[in-house]
Formats: structure tokens, sequence, C-alpha cells
């Protein structure tokens, strides 16, 4: 009778992973069988092909399956998992498991490096896990934050770093009749991650996109699977120490992927076998297409932004990454793309328009003690030799507008104006707020 064993936790870790567990999984290498005898039962490296799926947030859930034979007096198998592997969440399936042992303990979710989110009783912190000594360190835009773990209610694991460590080998002990049986195996494993990077020509309008898969196992003949986004993971009780590691580079551009949505995962399927190159980064083409590009130059403070508006016109959504533009075989500047559903807008920076001068002066201030009035005057500056439409934006935080010359569209406490001027001209907006005690 077959049944199916999930390895006891050996850290006090808990995972709990919402994964569409019918669509995933991997392949494993060097897998090996052996009898109480140590006599080993060879097979092909083909036999475990099976699928990788590598999530956003650099969570990787693995699924494959082998066919072994167990011989007379057989009652172990043995096999091997990579050093990022969870085995807590080791699954087996196909044979009767008297019990699973392995050769150390699960790593635990978090590792030095990874960014998570920490909720208190009374707080919520952000950064890059640091530490664990009486206090959880924790590397955020202020500074280090200390935190007790008697307040820690939550954390929440975002982005995962690769660690180093020998494979851990998993020795199944099984009373299966001798004969041929069908494994099925699954587990999660920290890393490898991937990324999207974007390459798009603002003349043409293309988009190029491209996965960058970083620092993955060795795995032979297998299919691979790429989501956009991560799985919900929650972590509670100590946290263990571990160090990052970085790999080499390679470049493929042979195969192309199938996208298909499941429950909330928009996922890349690629459409024929890989193999993958332990300690490696792989490139690999995602899809391209035309979307719709809308030029704007934007002030609100500092320097005139010169943005560009994208719309996804395409059939796939555009998950989180880097976009670099060109002009033909121009670069022209990068920004980062936050996820855009299929006829979403999203807008990015591609430089700065040096030669449209924005300068914001006071022109009107009263602090009486029951009220305060603010005049400012913007004056804008055209010096290229094109005309321009700049969109001007300030936020009034919520006070009484007495003046606004020329009028202003107003969203909450945000005023926008959209000037029109043509090259060497030169226009003012003045306003004034009011607030009262």
């Amino acid at each position: 009778m077959k049944s199916i064993i999930r390895s006891p936790a050996t850290k006090s870790v808990i995972l709990i992973c919402i994964i569409a567990v019918s669509t995933v999984g991997a392949v494993l290498a060097g897998l090996a069988l052996t009898n109480r005898n140590l006599k080993t039962t060879s097979f092909q490296s083909g036999e475990n092909a099976g699928q990788v799926t590598i999530y956003g947030n650099g969570i990787t859930f693995i699924n494959y399956q082998l066919n072994v034979t167990l011989e007379q007096d057989t009652n172990t198998i043995r096999f091997y998992l990579p050093p990022n592997a969870l085995t807590d969440t080791l699954t087996l399936s196909g044979v009767h498991v008297v019990k699973i042992t392995t050769s150390k303990d699960s790593h635990s979710l978090i590792e030095q490096g990874d960014v998570i989110t920490v909720y208190t009783e009374d707080a919520t912190y952000t950064g890059k896990f640091m530490g664990w000594n009486d206090m959880l360190l924790l590397e955020a835009k202020n500074g280090t934050v200390m935190i007790s773990g008697d307040r820690i209610t939550k954390i929440i694991l975002s982005e995962v770093v690769q660690i180093q460590g020998p494979r851990i080998l998993v020795q199944v002990t099984t009373d299966a009749a001798p004969g041929e049986y069908t494994l099925k195996l699954s587990y999660l494993m920290r890393g490898p991650k991937w990324r999207p990077t974007y390459f798009i020509d603002l003349d043409t309008s293309q988009l190029d996109c491209w996965a960058i898969i970083e620092n993955v196992e060795t795995w032979e003949n297998f299919t691979l699977v790429l989501v956009s986004g991560g799985p919900h993971l929650v972590i509670t009780g100590p946290i263990y120490f571990a160090t990052a590691a970085y790999g080499s580079s390679q470049y493929d551009a042979r195969v192309d992927f199938t996208p298909t949505t499941n429950d909330e995962y928009h996922e890349y399927t690629y459409s024929s076998k890989l193999s993958f190159e332990n300690g490696t980064t792989v490139r690999l083409p995602l899809f391209n297409g035309i979307v719709t590009l809308r030029q704007e130059y934007f002030w609100a403070n500092g320097g005139v932004q010169n943005r560009y508006h994208i719309t996804n016109t395409l059939s796939e959504p555009l998950a989180s990454g880097i976009a670099e533009f060109y002009r033909g075989q121009k670069w022209m500047g990068e920004d980062e793309i936050t996820y855009t559903p299929t006829n979403a807008e999203t807008t990015t920076i591609i430089n700065y328009a040096e030669d449209i001068k924005v300068t914001s002066t006071n022109t009107k201030s009263v602090n009486d003690g029951h009220r305060q009035v603010q005049g400012t005057q913007i004056t804008i500056q055209n010096y290229k030799t094109t005309s321009i439409q700049i969109t001007v934006q300030q936020d009034i935080n919520g006070y009484t507008l007495n003046v606004c010359t020329p009028s202003a569209t107003r969203v909450g406490s945000t005023l926008t104006w959209q000037i029109q001027l043509d090259t060497g001209d030169r226009t003012t907006i003045d306003y004034e707020w009011e607030h009262n005690w």
C-alpha cells in the first residue's frame, strides 16, 4: 500500500506555504539506491527527470519520480539533496516508509542576507536579516534594528540568498517486499532565484524580456517553470546563521516559454528539456512584443524627469524587474518596473532633462500662532530646441488652497498642472495655501 511520509521537523521552524503543487517540480542528479549490504542499484540519470519551479522570492519547488528495484533483504534507499534543501518539507510516496534519516538538520528558512518583514505586537520592520543572538538583528533603512524574540509574532520571507555546504544524504528505511516501485519525491529549497530583465526600444516600442536565473543547481533533462511572484511563507521560532554564495555566468538563447496562469501565479514553462550546471547564472529568453509608450516630462522637486509611461499590451504580465532603454543601438537609461498586469500601466524614469529648468521660490510666509499661510512661485524655462509638455505636481498636505494661477487639477492634497512651452519660452505658476489651528 502506498503512503506519503513527511520528514519530522528537527528545528523549531514552521513553514506555511501556499503552493499549487500540481504544476511544479524538479530533477535530482546523483541519486543512489542501496541495500543493507550497500550494494548499489544503478540507473540512468534521465530516469529521474522532472520539473523545477522557481518562484520570484527565491523559493524553489522540486518534484520528480524514479523507478527503483528492491532486491531481497533491501531495506534502505539512499539519495542526496542539494545543500539548500529544506528537509522538513520532503515528501515521498510509492513505497512503504518506516523512517527517514538525514545527514544533517534542515536549514532554517531565514539565513543572513535574506530580506524579511518582522511583525511585533506594536510595529512592523522590513530589511535584511543580519543574525540572531538573543535579539534579532535587522539591517533597515535607518540602521540596525534589534528586536527581542518575545516581541515577534510573525516573520515573512521576501527574498532569499544562497548558502554553502555539503549535499544532504537522505536514507529511507522501508519494509516493502522485493519488486519494482515508482517513487515520487518533492521538497522545497532555498534558491535558486530568478528575475526578469527588460530591453525596450524607445523608437519601435519593442520589448524583449529575458529571465536571469542565479546560482542554479546541477539538474539534467528537466522541465523549467518560472513563476512571477512568490508563495506566502511564514516563519516562527529561532533563526540560525549561514553565509551567502555566488556563482559564475553563462548565456543561453535557444529555447522559449509557454505562459499559463495558475491560481494567483503567472507561470512560464519552457517547451523543451534543459540542463543546468551548479554555481552558474543562466539567461533565457522569456517573451517579447510591442508595448505602448508615452513620453512625459515631470517635475515635483529636484530635477526634471524624462519619464515614459508603459502600457502593457502583451498577453503576459510584466513581473517586477529592471528595464534597459535603448534608441536603436544606443543605451538611454534604466529603471525598475513594478509588477504590471496585462492592459495596466507603469511609469519609468529614463533620465533627467537638463535643458528644462524649474525653480521654486517662497513668495509669502505667515505664521501668527493660529494660522499658517504659504505662497509659492514656480518658474519653468524651456531651453530645448523643441516644444515640450511638462507635468508639474505639488502637495499642500490637505490645507486650504487660496490662490492658484493657472488653475490646477486637485486630487486629495496633490495639485497638478499640464504646461505647454515652445522652444525658449518661460512661464510661472503661483499658488497659496492656508492652514488654521
